[in-house]
């Protein structure tokens, strides 16, 4: 607006250029763009920074690092020279590999012999219409699993100055928990022994869970381990009313309390040291009788959502 007001005013382009303090040429932009386009035209940003020659490749690039993702900079940097011809500096491609959406993470493991289309039918024609039906109050939806922790070295990542050694506690004391936790409150029912699990701890859980949960169906997920998947078992759910859904074979990732186990470990185990079988087995049970408090409760809706993990890009990173 200053401009036009100087252009107005009889102002040469170079008396205009002095008096903004910018170049000539961007007093006849200026001038160029209100000629073309009048006011609308000055409103218009056309900045444009400098394009990279790696960007005019980037559906061919973007193709192959998802079919093989490369592990390093160092490594898609060539792949980058051998596909396109195109050799940049490692800063370079790692912000290349930012700008097209890409960033280090972990890998997941997968089992092998899971089947993504069989996981992917059961997810939305069995397990996510139960859980829906949960959250309408219609049944009960619980998720079952059996769980063995092992006192050992807790080896977990931490801040700190210098590297931090954890005491590798004495002697192989092992406890089992078998619980089940409820899909929408998050409530779980759990009993916990040292030597094993078996088909007459699933019927006691059974029962449990028969007394606690009344007045609508109740659908327990549970994988296939020999001792929930008995005839004592499933002859024991069927004369208390309680139907049993089966995972798929290598489903873990779809069974939630999965998740729960996995929250233990972080919070109880990692980076800790335990003198003896009794601090151990007593801290693990302390936390799970938490679990109904309130800093714990804000904990599990974030982690027990209802957003399973399907093995989709499941793949081989070998060249």
């Amino acid at each position: 607006m200053f401009f036009l007001r100087l252009k107005h005013k009889g102002y040469e382009n170079g008396q205009i250029a002095d008096i903004l303090d910018c170049h000539r040429n961007t007093v006849g932009n200026y001038l160029r763009l209100y000629e073309e386009s009048g006011m609308e035209g000055l409103r218009t940003l056309n900045f444009c920074g400098p394009r990279s020659k790696m960007d005019k490749h980037k559906p061919k690039v973007e193709a192959s690092f998802r079919k093989r993702p490369p592990r390093t900079v160092k490594e898609a940097r060539q792949r980058i020279k051998d596909l396109t011809g195109v050799k940049r500096s490692l800063g370079r491609v790692r912000t290349f590999l930012h700008r097209i959406g890409m960033k280090v993470r972990s890998t997941v493991q997968g089992p092998a012999k899971a089947d993504p289309v069989k996981q992917q039918e059961f997810h939305d024609n069995m397990l996510q219409p139960l859980v829906q039906e949960a959250k309408e109050a219609k049944c009960h939806v619980l998720f079952m699993d059996g769980a063995h922790f092992v006192l050992a070295a807790f080896i977990g990542m931490v801040w700190c100055f210098e590297r931090v050694y954890v005491k590798i506690a004495p002697g192989r004391f092992r406890l089992n928990v078998l619980g089940v936790i409820n899909s929408t409150t998050h409530k779980l029912t759990a009993l916990f022994n040292t030597d094993y699990i078996n088909s007459t701890t699933v019927v006691e859980l059974l029962k449990r869970i028969a007394v606690e949960y009344v007045g609508l169906p109740i659908f327990i997920i549970l994988d296939n381990a020999r001792y929930q998947h008995c005839e004592l078992v499933k002859l024991t759910a069927q004369s208390l009313g309680i139907n049993l859904v089966f995972l798929l074979p290598y489903s873990p990732n779809l069974n939630l309390i999965e998740r729960l186990w996995k929250l233990v470990k972080a919070e109880v185990c990692n980076a800790n040291y335990f003198p003896d079988p009794k601090s151990f087995q007593a801290a693990i049970v302390d936390f799970l009788n938490s679990l109904h408090k309130k800093p714990m409760k804000k904990e599990l809706k974030s982690r027990l959502t209802h957003n399973f993990q399907l093995f989709r890009h499941t793949q081989n990173l070998a060249a």
